[in-house]
């Protein structure tokens, strides 16, 4: 066991960060790189007995110039020698920490900001979207703002968080990090107790928006950052309900890696120390839902699932409704179809979903999308192959380049869809014109 922790590769480390450990994963995202560099690459991927010695450091010789081309393009700052060495904790900071003054990770950083959605990016934009986390975070403790600025603040926060808009996602993460500037300004300056409580409450909700928005737009690992730091300025301001849900949206990334154990991990301590019915318990519920849902365990889902739905009944009408700052219960019946469709109960995907679908805004676009994708799902595997495909046909193209989330579900659908049935034509031409629409958006 000592040995194998030893022989563990940076490599390993850097993929299962980025759920890419499996062989399949890691080809798909070895291939969406080689075709950027030079589509002569493509066929280049290791096969799964030499990918394996990859990751154990089991490598007698350097790989092929064209492979060294395309890991070092896919893990940018690292050279093939340091990804195929056995892994040091001490230089993990390298990865998560950039410093704008290495060339090699300033290089790294535009071209992640390039693949922000259509966005032009700017050197000055591109040092707020990976940087501010950490500078909002400096100017909290470096603690007067008029009640005019601070209620311009709060309104314009409120505004940006009331769920998905009409306008793009680009615009609303450029108008975000606009008043967050303020807001860092403000914060430099020594303020009243309840002023700075004011300003980081207003900094954490900006923050929970550009991790939403990122999150939609493919950046996951920025999302997080954002989500984190406003949880942390939310602690700052005393707000432990907006901390909380902050804290949820963390709970994404093993829900949609499929590690229900990790979202139970992430959960339930925060669920038992609830004291006070509100959405964010309510998500948390749907959640933990899920997650046994996964596990296959229906007792344990239902229970969790009555409780979300308990919850939502017993909070301030008022705190329910469609901002992304709350779990209203259009939001609850489609974790509720989800969960359904991974315990095979069709009949209750459909009436969660249908449910779902009756509420939710006309200009909401992402958790339509899911709820369609979790009915699919269910009849998929009841053999119903022409509506599921028709549902998954839908879900894929309600706009131009789906977030994140519905990419990850839809490749799971498709799975499950039979390689050869006509039925299923459509639904294929569909997946490959909106994959090929998302490599095209990246480059």
């Amino acid at each position: 066991m000592a040995e194998a922790e030893r022989r563990e590769t940076l490599l390993k480390v850097l993929l299962t960060k980025r759920h890419l450990a499996t062989h399949r994963a890691f080809c798909r995202e070895y291939d969406k790189v080689a075709r950027k560099l030079d589509r002569n690459l493509i066929t280049t991927a290791p096969g799964r007995e030499q990918y394996v010695r990859w990751l154990a450091g089991k490598v007698k010789t350097k790989p092929s110039a064209d492979r060294c081309r395309v890991l070092e393009r896919m893990f940018p700052g690292y050279t093939v020698a340091e990804l195929l060495a056995p892994y040091d904790p001490e230089k993990e900071a390298r990865s998560i920490c950039p410093e704008p003054s290495r060339p090699e990770e300033a290089a790294t950083e535009r071209r992640q900001v390039f693949q922000l959605g259509a966005m032009t990016v700017t050197a000055g934009l591109l040092d707020s979207v990976v940087h501010g986390p950490d500078q909002l975070e400096q100017a909290l403790h470096a603690t007067t703002t008029s009640e005019a600025k601070l209620s311009f603040l709060e309104s314009v926060a409120q505004e940006l968080g009331r769920g998905e808009r009409t306008a793009s996602h680009e615009s609303v993460i450029r108008e975000a990090l606009l008043h967050l500037s303020s807001v860092r300004e403000l914060l430099k300056n020594h303020q009243p107790t309840r002023v700075q409580q004011r300003l980081a409450r207003v900094g954490a909700r900006l923050s929970y928006t550009m991790g939403e928005y990122l999150f939609s737009l493919h950046q996951t690992e920025l999302a997080r950052r954002w989500w984190r730091t406003a949880m942390h300025a939310a602690e700052e301001a005393g707000d432990r309900h907006f901390a909380d849900h902050a804290y949820a949206a963390d709970a994404y990334f093993p829900t949609y890696a499929n590690d229900p154990q990790a979202v139970l991990a992430h959960i339930t301590p925060r669920l038992e120390q609830a004291t006070k019915a509100t959405p964010t318990v309510a998500w948390m519920w749907s959640f933990v839902a899920i997650a046994h849902a996964t596990l296959g365990d229906r007792d344990a889902f239902e229970r969790a699932n009555n409780a979300a739905r308990t919850t939502l009944t017993r909070c301030d009408p008022e705190s329910v409704n469609g901002s992304i700052f709350s779990f209203p219960q259009r939001r609850q019946a489609f974790y509720e179809a989800r969960a359904r469709s991974l315990l095979g109960d069709v009949e209750g995907t459909g009436e969660a979903a249908a449910r779902a679908l009756a509420e939710f805004d006309k200009a909401a676009t992402t958790d339509p999308a899911l709820t369609r994708l979790a009915y699919a799902t269910a009849l998929v595997k009841e053999g119903e192959l022409e509506e599921a495909c028709r549902l998954g046909v839908l879900a894929i193209t309600c706009r131009p380049v789906p977030a994140y989330a519905v990419m990850v579900r839809a490749r799971e659908f498709d799975a499950l869809v039979p390689r050869k049935a006509a039925a299923a034509q459509e639904w294929r031409e569909t997946l490959t014109l909106v994959r090929n629409r998302i490599v095209d958006r990246d480059r």
